[in-house]
């Protein structure tokens, strides 16, 4: 594959746009899609709503990170917080309290969120693309990330990034740094929304970086998972309904991919079960839990949490974030994949003080010199960055315009 290709084909970008409906947006003349369109504000709002978001439901979802709904569902019930309305109070009894910060109620540390692993690498990517512009390479990624942090010292990194870790430090170049036994992890799907703040409204552009960036670490459907939470952010600038975000994701990724087959599933199972998440949770575990189980693709069923909170979660932030928690598996990942969606279509002020109140506008990372950030000033830079981006990536399909 060329290092970067992103001038798409017509045909791509289209089938994205008839996805996602954008034919409803379109002029009357028949010459394809009409310009979508962004005040500068509306685009910063939803920005920041996007970083806000990422760090309440990934701090909601960290204290019980792994466990399964079957075990998750008797310990909250315990606690009174079946079903989930509010961060979790206390530790399970298995965690260690002393080994890191767990974000409950009752023990919360420092105010403020992070350093985790999935904002890690999208700060890295916002400070690459400030200092080299929208053209990078998988190889510019590989290179800014040895740069900036090591997965051996960060917090909450996972075997497959210590593995590219490990490859890239041996000399060994994206896409084969992608290329081993833990390649299909969901690594590059927990990064994947940052190339959608990006390219706002460009679900095939938010893609392609989402590959590039992917192929560093991972292969196969661990790439389709971040091309597909890429396009699906990006979309979630100009849509709200779930279906048509899953679809715009979709459109994305090979159509015959277990991946793809995994989100279609539970479309089909919302649709035969649209009251009962946990009727749709039960097929969920049957058929693609086994696969992140006992054949180590780990983006399964992670990735099926993340559509069947979207679906279920209709339109509401809470709902949304404490269904991705409830379902177990990994929990602060999903969470914090659907919270900035939702933070995107919802802005900020959608959050409620409940979950803003210990964040304290504040978020920590492991990247070298972005130690500590103010999120609205982070999602100040991101929006600058993002205007560049789209005047570069999305001429025709998209406009910021200036106030």
């Amino acid at each position: 594959m060329p290092s970067i290709r992103l001038i798409l084909s017509a045909c791509l970008v289209m089938a994205v746009f008839a996805a996602c409906g954008a034919t409803d947006q379109s002029a009357e003349t028949g010459d394809g899609p009409a310009v979508r369109s962004l005040t500068a504000a509306e685009y910063y709002e939803k920005i920041h709503g996007a970083w806000l978001g990422e760090a309440v439901a990934g701090a909601l979802g960290m204290s019980v990170e792994g466990m399964h709904k079957d075990a998750l569902e008797p310990f909250l019930t315990e606690l009174g917080q079946w079903p989930l309305t509010d961060y979790i109070k206390t530790l399970p009894p298995q965690r260690d309290p002393n080994r890191k910060q767990w974000y409950t109620a009752d023990n919360w540390g420092p105010t403020g969120f992070g350093p985790d692993d999935d904002s890690l690498y999208q700060i890295a990517n916002l400070m690459l693309l400030e200092e080299k512009g929208p053209d990078i390479t998988s190889q510019d990624i590989a290179d800014k990330w040895l740069a900036s942090f090591s997965v051996f010292e960060a917090q909450n990194c996972g075997r497959a990034v210590r593995v590219a870790e490990k490859l890239l430090k041996e000399g060994v170049k994206p896409p084969e740094s992608g290329k081993h036994d833990f390649g299909e992890f969901m690594g590059g799907q927990m990064k994947g929304e940052f190339w959608g703040f990006m390219l706002p409204g460009n679900p095939a552009g938010a893609a392609e970086y989402g590959r590039i960036d992917a192929e560093v670490s991972f292969h196969t459907d661990g790439v389709y998972g971040e091309m597909f939470m890429a396009a699906l952010t990006a979309e979630a600038f100009f849509e709200s309904d779930p279906t048509k975000l899953l679809e715009a994701g979709l459109a994305t990724i090979p159509e015959d991919c277990d991946y793809a087959r995994c989100i279609r599933d539970v479309m089909s199972w919302h649709q035969q079960w649209p009251d009962d998440w946990e009727m749709a949770h039960e097929q969920i575990d049957a058929k693609w839990a086994p696969e992140g189980d006992e054949k180590q693709r780990r983006v399964f069923p992670n990735n099926a949490v993340n559509a069947l909170a979207l679906l279920y979660g209709e339109g509401d932030f809470d709902k949304t974030i404490t269904l991705a928690v409830m379902a177990g598996w990994d929990t602060d990942t999903n969470a914090g994949d659907v919270g900035p969606v939702m933070g995107i279509i919802l802005g900020p002020g959608a959050i409620a003080e409940k979950w803003t109140a210990p964040i304290a506008n504040i978020l920590r990372s492991d990247v070298k010199g972005a130690e500590e950030w103010k999120i609205d000033e982070l999602a100040r830079r991101t929006a600058d960055m993002g205007m560049r981006m789209t005047e570069a990536k999305s001429s025709g399909l998209v406009e910021i315009v200036s106030e």
